[in-house]
Formats: structure tokens, sequence, C-alpha cells
């Protein structure tokens, strides 16, 4: 079982990765072929440090959504043959989406001291989450529909 404390270090980390790309403005690099959500001008450290935040957040490697290349023997970044790297932009889609939503952001109010959404809020770790199952809470501030 996944401790408090890991899940927290993991949403720090994944709040500081998201807060420095989208704070920090730097220049362009057009070493990066097929960024489709990442900004186009993202640095390799902070490419690396968001596919880092993916292989802890879904404990999953680097091949789950890039192509190997057994003829060149090295990792192919830019091909979009596995559709697990879609599903990855469209769950990339959806957090982001979440996070402006319903959270509010400004110079005062940081990602850091907000929880915000990010993979390891339902993938926790595994490639494919866990249903949840419904727990029936009996509080005060639970109607019922007479």
């Amino acid at each position: 079982m996944v401790s408090f404390k890991k899940l927290k270090i993991i949403a720090v980390l994944s709040a500081f990765i998201f807060t420095g790309i989208a704070a920090v403005k730097q220049p362009v690099n057009d070493t990066f072929k097929n960024l489709q959500v990442l900004p186009k001008n993202i640095t390799a450290d902070s490419l690396d440090k968001v596919m880092t935040g993916f292989n802890l957040s879904l404990g999953v490697e680097c091949n789950n959504c890039h192509v190997f290349n057994k003829e060149l023997y090295r990792m192919v970044f830019d091909k979009d043959d596995k559709p697990e790297k879609e599903i990855a932009r469209n769950m990339m889609r959806m957090t982001i989406d979440i996070n402006n939503n319903y959270f509010q952001f400004n110079e005062t109010v940081t990602v850091v001291q907000v929880q915000a959404v990010n993979c390891y809020t339902c993938h926790k770790g595994k490639q494919i989450p866990d249903k949840e199952k419904k727990v029936e809470i009996n509080t005060p501030f639970m109607f019922k529909n007479n």
C-alpha cells in the first residue's frame, strides 16, 4: 500500500513540474518533434521531469507509449504508432482542463498550495486505475431524496 507521504511527495513534484513548465519562458527547442500538448519550447530537463512523473504515477516505462526501433536500437519518441500515446495526451488535456476550471491559480496562490489533479490522483502508480468502491458515509450533510 502506498503511504500518504509518498502520495504527497509525488503530488508536490508533479505540481512543481507543471508550474515550472508554465511559468518559465525558455528558448524554443527545435529538437523535440510532435509535441501536441506540452509546450513546444520545453527544455530537455523539463521534458525528462514530466516523463519521469508519468513513469512514477502510472508505473510504466517509456516503451508503454513510445516505439523502440530495433534497427537503430533506440526509442523513437516522435512516432504515434501506439494508441497509449494518444490516450496519454487526452489524459493530459483532461487534467489541464480540470485544473483550469476548478482550481484558481494566480500570483498569490500557486499549484503547490492547492491539491490539484495529476496522474497520480487516480492512477496511484498503476497503469489502469482501480475502480473506487462507493462508500456510504452517514453525516449530517448527506441529504436523502424523500
